[in-house]
């Protein structure tokens, strides 16, 4: 039985035909399922539940309170008839069963001595992740690169840069570059070994495969492929740097006399303002003949106004490569073309670059993040394991994901204090945690029994929030218009045993077709499980209003599980804290 709401049956017939009760005895059993103790399921004299009456040849139907029967118990029952005036002389045959509740994790020790992850610990991303006022869906905007091209000579011959290539279709670089010392500041994730596309909230990587292509009536005749790499570091209050690099990918073919590449010219927008490098800042040459390989690297600076206190900013920086291309064909005239950033993107990652700098109190001091960088705050599960249970069990376990990357739905935060306290108290009414929770949970004498409610209640994924409010997942009763914690999914912290377990609330069977989750669980692992660290990475990450980031709840089943998670499966699994 994977329920709360256990439920005994038996037909019963009566030769006179006459109606007729059940009597139902339960006993606890050894493993196979021979009686051993049995179990006062009421407190009448004999611990018996007796069933309505019943027309002969139905069947008869108890429910056991809630709390009689024990967690992973072997129990057996039996019934005895009664039709009024006469007992049956005899007791049925045993039934063998045994109750599992819906939810039941097993906690692994804490640590209180473990160190809470970094704010910053968030590895490279591809993904592009708009906040929510730009844009709630994470689907690819399919936006496709294009081809730029000079004008066609007399004889219909011109020389174009291609749509940046993929990395299944780009040829393989052979030389290694310099580029992780000389064009990326040390950074290793950003390289030239292949064409990829990766962020933090404060470095963008984009490394595109790039063909510059010879052809006459549109047939080409020659084809040099180059590694264009643009980084941007944000790492300063009121400026920040961008590293390009410019190599080919494999040797220049004879069939071009010399390609030369230059800056033509960054741009900006509003006080944002490049300082255009000189000729002599490259590191290396900047044009190429047949057989040459070498890479040239070239730093440029950014400033923008921060003078003006409580401001947001949004900048994409942009530059133009300046390209003067000669055939080997023995005509001399060179042809004149250029390569522009901004219209070269692929994939729905257009907006990767795109910079958010503000001199408001989200982080320290003025500065600027990579806005569509979802960053990711990670649970200390080894310290406070029951608040990273219960986002861990409404993560894996309910439609909605929320904060789950592998999912693609991020948490999105809510900065309206005064929402936050509505969105809380309607998940977690006054008296909720004491009136459902277990002290044993607790860590000592000055801990005290919380409602740990999630997704957070400062988020627009709050089951708090109404529709009308904002909210993306309200969590209604049916025919219900107010959210209601008595919606979500109900669970609380107890020791069992050794062990302190999260079990599903008593008297509850979810669905796990529920939005949200409410926990009676310890104040001390609910408060500091967030508390100061969050805000660190708050400050950090210079979080905004409607601005998304993942949640890491660090726990992990091991494939544990009793049951599949999800699909409305029971959740019994005991977990391990990473």
């Amino acid at each position: 039985m994977t329920s709360q709401k256990v439920k005994l049956k038996n037909t019963v017939t009566d030769p006179d035909g006459d109606k007729v009760n059940l009597t139902f005895e339960v006993w606890t059993a050894d493993a196979s399922g021979n009686p051993k103790t049995k179990v006062k399921l009421n407190d009448s004299e004999y611990g018996v539940i007796v069933s309505p009456y019943v027309a002969s040849g139905a069947t008869a139907t108890v429910e056991v309170p809630a709390g009689k029967l024990s967690l992973n118990q072997n129990y057996v029952f039996h019934t005895n008839a009664y039709d009024g005036s006469l007992y049956e002389t005899t007791w049925s045959a045993w039934a063998k069963f045994r109750v599992e509740l819906p939810v039941d994790l097993t906690l692994p020790t804490p640590d209180y001595t473990a160190p809470d992850p970094g704010s910053l610990d968030t590895p490279p991303d591809r993904r592009q992740t708009k906040p929510l006022s730009s844009s709630s869906s994470l689907a690819a905007q399919l936006s496709q690169g294009q081809e730029q091209c000079s004008e066609k000579d007399a004889d219909g011959q011109q020389v174009c840069f291609g749509r940046q290539l993929s990395k299944d279709e780009a040829p393989k670089n052979v030389r290694r570059s310099m580029a992780r010392a000389e064009g990326t500041a040390g950074v290793e994730w950003c390289h030239t070994d292949y064409p990829d596309i990766l962020s933090t909230r404060f470095t963008e990587c984009d490394v595109r495969s790039v063909p510059v292509i010879i052809r006459t009536d549109g047939v080409p005749d020659a084809i040099a492929y180059f590694m264009f790499l643009r980084m941007i570091e944000l790492d300063g209050q009121n400026s920040f740097t961008e590293h390009l690099t410019l190599e080919p990918a494999q040797q220049i073919p004879t069939d071009f006399a010399e390609i030369d590449l230059a800056i033509n010219e960054h741009l900006c927008q509003g006080s944002c303002k490049p300082i255009e490098p000189d000729d002599g800042a490259w590191t290396d040459k900047t044009w190429w003949t047949p057989g040459d390989m070498h890479s040239t690297s070239v730093t440029t600076a950014y400033t923008w106004d921060a003078s003006t206190a409580g401001q947001q900013y949004l900048f994409k920086p942009d530059i133009k490569i300046d390209a003067s291309i000669l055939p080997s064909d023995g005509k001399i005239r060179p042809f004149m073309t250029g390569y522009q950033w901004s219209l070269d993107y692929s994939g729905g990652v257009e907006d990767m670059d795109k910079i958010r700098c503000d001199t408001t109190d989200a982080g320290p001091g003025t500065g600027c993040v990579f806005v569509n960088h979802a960053p990711t705050y990670s649970i200390n599960a080894k310290a406070f394991p029951q608040a990273a249970a219960h986002a861990w069990l409404i993560q894996k376990s309910t439609p909605k994901h929320p904060g789950s990357e592998q999912n693609l739905k991020p948490l999105y935060y809510m900065g309206d204090s005064a929402q936050n306290s509505r969105s809380r108290n309607r998940i977690c009414p006054t008296g909720w945690a004491k009136e459902n929770g277990d002290a044993s949970a607790l860590v000592d004498a000055a801990d005290e029994l919380n409602c740990d409610e999630f997704a957070f209640a400062s988020t627009y994924n709050s089951g708090g929030m109404s529709s009308a409010e904002g909210g993306l997942n309200p969590a209604l009763l049916a025919g219900g218009t107010t959210p209601t914690g008595a919606a979500c999914i109900g669970t609380y912290a107890k020791k069992a045993g050794s062990t302190v377990h999260l079990f599903s609330l008593n008297g509850t069977d979810p669905t796990f077709t529920e939005v949200c989750g409410r926990s009676a669980i310890s104040g001390m692992h609910n408060q500091e499980s967030m508390g100061n660290h969050f805000a660190t990475f708050m400050r950090d990450n210079r979080i905004m209003d409607r601005d998304p980031y993942w949640l890491n709840t660090r726990m992990d089943d091991g494939g544990t599980c009793t049951y599949a998670i999800g699909g409305g499966q029971p959740v019994i699994c005991k977990l391990t804290a990473q």
